[in-house]
């Protein structure tokens, strides 16, 4: 079999009431070689200057590369809010998470579009606002020296179609690069329009499985996506980004468990 010309990472945000020094050291443990910082409040904040460097050195002591960080997202972080200050909140949110990304040497600064749900809302307006919010974020991501990627949403939030989020990607700049999110995607049964609506703009997956109904973050294998389909269909987008694990721990993680989950996505995506 042909080694794939991407590389596995997992975020450190599968527990968010877990300092993020914790879970490092497990990943660590666990035989990670690279993470996505999370940025939970009481998880890792990245909004006091003094944190970040710890951070920093105890990547550098573990020898594990940072893949990307994860902005803000929920309650008051969201881009398409129809008032300007909550959007502008918002952005200086993904901002402050950029700024963060680029002292700790990754390059993807992943984002929502937004985490509002559909019914009830106009939106439309919530796509442009979304839309204007991403333009403001991928230009200053550039002047800070790493990429805006978007993610894409459960099928039920805005922005979460695959037209909706085909219209967002058609708003911005080509150097703006595409998140998948397979738990996402597979609720909605999108996975292959989706692939396509990102094209060369796919750099980056969250790889998690579930049972069909909910976003469960299950390792790869334990519930019921089709990771050969995956798989095939990333090579045939010539996919070479990063595919980072999104695992949900009640407790602190262990780390046989997270052994075995980077084991499982090696077996089916690498």
């Amino acid at each position: 079999m042909t080694a794939t010309p991407w590389r596995l990472g997992i975020a450190t945000g599968c527990n968010v009431n877990v300092p993020i020094a914790t879970t490092l050291d497990i990943f660590a443990d666990a035989g990670a070689g690279a993470v996505e910082i999370g940025t939970p409040p009481r998880h890792f904040d990245p909004w006091e200057p003094a944190n970040v460097h710890p951070v920093a050195s105890q990547l550098h002591r573990l020898r594990l590369d940072v893949a990307s960080i994860h902005a803000p997202f929920g309650g008051p972080s969201d881009l398409s809010d129809p008032r300007p200050e909550r959007r502008h909140a918002a952005i200086g949110a993904a901002l402050v998470a950029a700024s963060t990304l680029g002292r700790l040497g990754g390059v993807h600064v992943i984002v929502h579009t937004t985490d509002v749900v559909r019914d009830g809302q106009d939106v439309g307006e919530r796509l442009r606002h979304c839309a204007d919010s991403l333009r403001v974020i991928a230009h200053a991501s550039t002047q800070i020296g790493v990429k805006l990627v978007v993610e894409t949403p459960l099928p039920h939030l805005i922005g979460g179609q695959p037209e909706e989020f085909a219209w967002i990607l058609g708003q911005l700049d080509e150097g703006v690069g595409v998140c998948i999110d397979t738990g996402h995607v597979s609720l909605g049964a999108g996975w292959d329009r989706f692939v396509d609506v990102a094209g060369r703009r796919l750099v980056h997956i969250h790889a998690n499985d579930n049972r069909g109904q909910f976003d469960d973050h299950l390792a790869p294998g334990d519930g019921v996506i089709d990771w050969q389909r995956v798989r095939e269909s990333l090579r045939a987008a010539e996919f070479s980004g990063w595919v980072v694990l999104e695992l949900a721990c009640a407790g602190i993680p262990a780390a046989p468990e997270i052994s075995r989950a980077l084991q499982c996505a090696r077996n089916l995506l690498c």
